[in-house]
């Protein structure tokens, strides 16, 4: 479930799989590379938010991987891999969010400037003035957080992982408060542009 690029795009798929004693936990997943043909099935799913993500369901029926499929060696790496790649996806969700923060708030920006209540624009309002304000602060502290955790990963620092994960976590929760008051001091009048 959840196969970000499963449908649409994917002509390989990394796939993790348990290959050794259940006892052995986290210690008995392989990595194997599978190609796209008739044993998995993918199912669209359709979500709210970024829908261009291929975002799917795959179903895998009798498929059939040999030696030359493994990534890494079997019971060995496979759960390395799979943190590896959830880290740097944590980066780039956070990133990701960072924009959109950022083009809620310039949209925003351009609808109290333009729109006028009690004979001024809505940007004269103090109370409209904080939220902006605040919507500011958040952004910048979501690029603090990003570009820190980007950074660690570029100088190879071994504890970058701890700060993607902060990273995302900065930036989902303040990122999604900057997008509520956007729609907010919008009314929730957004322009659908093709």
């Amino acid at each position: 479930m959840w196969i970000t690029q499963g449908g649409l795009y994917a002509d390989v798929y990394i796939v993790f799989a348990r290959t050794g004693p259940k006892e052995a936990r986290h210690r008995a997943i392989t990595a194997f590379l599978v190609r796209r043909n008739k044993c998995i099935e993918a199912s669209p799913i359709h979500v709210m938010g970024i829908r261009g993500t291929g975002t799917s369901e795959l179903t895998f029926n009798d498929c059939v991987v040999g030696d030359d499929d493994v990534v890494g060696k079997v019971n060995e790496g496979g759960f390395k891999i799979a943190m590896e790649a959830l880290n740097l996806g944590r980066i780039a969700v956070a990133s990701v969010t960072l924009g959109l923060a950022e083009t809620a708030l310039t949209e925003a920006l351009e609808w109290v400037r333009n729109r006028r209540a009690f004979d001024q624009p809505l940007s004269e309002l103090e109370w409209i003035q904080f939220q902006l304000a605040d919507m500011m602060a958040y952004i910048e502290t979501i690029r603090s957080t990003v570009y820190d955790a980007a950074l660690r990963l570029d100088r190879k620092y071994e504890d970058y992982y701890a700060h993607a994960s902060m990273a995302k976590l900065t930036a989902v929760l303040l990122g999604m408060d900057v997008i509520r008051r956007a729609v907010q001091l919008t009314g929730g009048l957004w322009r659908l542009e093709q």
